[in-house]
């Protein structure tokens, strides 16, 4: 597993926090529409 980290100030950093964001909000959505009865995964 290769890991990428950077470290954005101003107008690019606000645009990757929003990027962030955005793909948190969509992977919560998917594991909640698609999670077992039991709460599983």
């Amino acid at each position: 597993m290769v890991w990428e980290i950077r470290i954005l100030d101003g107008p690019d950093g606000e645009r990757l926090a929003q990027q962030q964001a955005r793909v948190l909000w969509e992977v919560t959505e998917w594991l909640a529409r698609n999670r077992s009865e039991r709460g599983l995964g």
